[in-house]
């Protein structure tokens, strides 16, 4: 039998190592080892082990990492880093994926979880870390509020739309659309809201002071009216 040029060998072998390169890339990317830092801390902080009620889980396989730049944001809180995670939340029989914002501090090897709107609501770690930050001027303050916002929204299927604002006061509402939807699944299952018409779902009211955040309120409009569940509707944080 005629042995092949080495030259094709050589080809040959260059073109089977390239295979190989791009099918390691291929696993990588898809078991979320594309970012090994925080890989590590999202099984340790999300365990598959943990029997917590409520709890988050990271499995690997179904994380879809991805990497989101929010220069704004970033610039005020620059020991973060933000990414988009799919995690799986264990509520009594209750099991649901849900896409999450996982904030990474890779020096301290420590993660902030976001959950989704439609969850947890507001987040009231991801607004103490912004509460009280200097900003040059009250553009810089909207537009640091408008990139806040889209990470708030991510997974949730609601949208922050500004109402009003001044020196003092800036208020968004965050609404629906008649014709969004957003669906949870897992454990084999799936469940899908969709809206029939336009609505409210919470308003938000920021106090400001000398161009810092220094009070941050979201309001429950189904309830405003109600005295008897006024402690229950109003959430502040300063």
């Amino acid at each position: 039998m005629a042995r092949l040029p080495i030259s094709t060998c050589y080809k040959q072998f260059k073109m089977r190592l390239l295979t190989l390169i791009l099918t390691i890339g291929l696993l990588t990317n898809v078991y979320g080892q594309t970012y090994p830092a925080l890989d590590t801390v999202l099984k340790k902080e999300l365990s598959q082990n943990s029997t917590t009620d409520g709890r988050w889980v990271y499995y690997p396989d179904k994380a879809n990492i991805e990497k989101i730049g929010k220069p704004i944001v970033k610039a005020v809180l620059s020991n973060y880093d933000f990414y988009k995670v799919t995690l799986t939340n264990y509520l009594g029989y209750h099991v649901n994926q849900g896409t999450c914002i996982v904030l990474f501090d890779s020096l301290k090897s420590k993660i902030i979880l976001v959950q989704p709107i439609w969850y947890g609501g507001i987040s009231e770690q991801l607004i103490k870390l912004v509460l009280k930050k200097p900003f040059d001027n009250k553009d810089k303050l909207l537009s640091f509020l408008n990139e806040l916002n889209e990470l708030m929204e991510i997974g949730s299927g609601y949208k922050f739309v500004n109402t009003s604002s001044t020196d003092d006061l800036i208020k968004y509402d965050l609404v629906y659309f008649k014709g969004d939807s957003y669906t949870t699944s897992g454990n084999g299952t799936s469940s899908t809201v969709n809206y029939t018409s336009d609505g409210i779902w919470r308003q938000i009211e920021i106090k400001i002071k000398n161009l810092k955040m220094i009070e941050y309120t979201s309001i429950n409009p189904a309830l405003k009216d109600n005295k008897e569940f006024k402690k229950d509707y109003k959430e502040t944080i300063k």
